[in-house]
């Protein structure tokens, strides 16, 4: 009896190893959540001739750089805020995206965040019309106050974007964790096996107490 269970036991194994295998699988599947949803260093803007930003809502990582195009139409001046303010919040340095910059297709400028936060925009000409628009950067609402340095060579004043706290890290797939549940099933099984098979096969010898 004893012997026809071991000999059955060596034919389980490879399933529990496969098993074992699969959760690996999923695991490395799953990656690292933060990687995975690492936002880029550099994001295009456009101002399309329907008077839209495509896309209106862009994430980059702190001290990435936009840059916005005039793509359509003609005449997208960038300013920082919600356009419930023509003049803008000054959030961030709007000032090489304004009318002599962003007059005709193809014009475009860039802009740097240097700081996580999160920084609404608006079309000076067509912010009427709706087009506005988000960055975030980071993944972070923005906190704080903003502060003013010297822009150099230029003659006047960047605002940099207010510090944020870290962003939080977002949980872990459902896929991650039930590759560690398979993983640890296989490995439980095998190792499970290999004792069974041990205590039954009559080849091994085991010491008496």
């Amino acid at each position: 009896m004893h012997l026809a269970v071991a000999r059955r036991l060596p034919r389980l194994l490879p399933l529990a190893i496969a098993v074992a295998l699969l959760g690996a699988g999923l695991v490395l599947a799953a990656g690292d959540p933060a990687s995975a949803q690492a936002a880029p260093s550099k994001v295009t803007i456009k101002g399309t001739a329907e008077n839209k930003w495509d896309p209106p809502d862009a994430t980059v990582k702190p001290g990435g750089t936009v840059t916005f195009e005039v793509a359509g139409g003609a005449t997208h001046p960038v300013v920082s805020g919600d356009g419930s303010n023509p003049a803008g919040d000054g959030r961030f340095d709007d000032s090489g995206c304004g009318l002599a910059q962003m007059t005709k297709v193809g014009d475009s400028c860039q802009v740097k965040f240097p700081k996580a936060g999160t920084y609404p925009y608006f079309c000076q000409v067509h912010v009427s019309l709706g087009m506005k628009g988000v960055i975030t950067v980071g993944g972070s609402a923005a906190g704080g106050g903003a502060t003013t340095t010297s822009a150099a060579g230029a003659g006047g004043s960047v605002v940099e974007p207010p510090s944020a706290a870290a962003p939080p890290s977002s949980g872990r797939p459902a896929i991650y964790w039930a590759g560690w549940g398979l993983f640890a099933l296989g490995a439980l099984l095998a190792l499970g096996l290999i004792a069974l098979y041990v205590r039954f096969w009559p080849g091994f010898t085991r010491p008496k107490s």
